[in-house]
């Protein structure tokens, strides 16, 4: 049986923690505590006990975006996280975009609930999908992060 295996790594974003198996990233998560991302990767990965380790995870802080591993995800989501990691830093589209891209016009708030329970940020780059009505909003409670992401990108 594959690994599971989860560690703390240091990002722009400060640290965080990433979970990965020898498919790709699984989880990632911004707390203190690894304990959210544990229970997550519990329910995604029966049977399989997330081990801690040494991660080499250099794409959090520029390198290039690492392999998924999105076992265990509901189809529509790994959809959705499949799409946004095609925008380009520095870009954006709406979740009415994201649902035509997927072929499924009319999913938008589908989009939107997707992304609000993405356990991949920031390897699948959530920020950058804004709603159509002002061109901003959306994305979790931290605006300010939203808007700091991707003016750096723009830079």
């Amino acid at each position: 049986m594959p690994l599971l295996r989860f560690g703390r790594v240091d990002s722009p974003l400060g640290p965080i923690w990433v979970a990965e198996t020898d498919a790709g990233v699984a989880a990632c998560d911004r707390a203190e505590s690894p304990v959210a991302l544990l229970a997550g990767l519990r329910r995604r990965f029966p049977g399989r006990a997330p081990e801690p380790a040494a991660l080499d995870a250099a794409w959090p802080s520029g390198g290039p975006p690492p392999a998924l591993d999105l076992t265990g995800l509901r189809a529509f989501d790994a959809r959705v996280y499949d799409a946004v990691r095609d925008i380009r830093p520095g870009e954006t589209m709406t979740y009415g975009d994201v649902a035509a891209l997927i072929g499924s016009p009319s999913a938008a708030r589908a989009v939107g609930g997707a992304l609000a329970r993405c356990p991949l940020f920031p390897a699948v780059p959530c920020h950058r999908v804004v709603r159509a009505s002002d061109g901003w909003s959306g994305w979790g409670g931290d605006v300010e992060l939203k808007r700091r992401l991707l003016a750096a990108e723009r830079r």
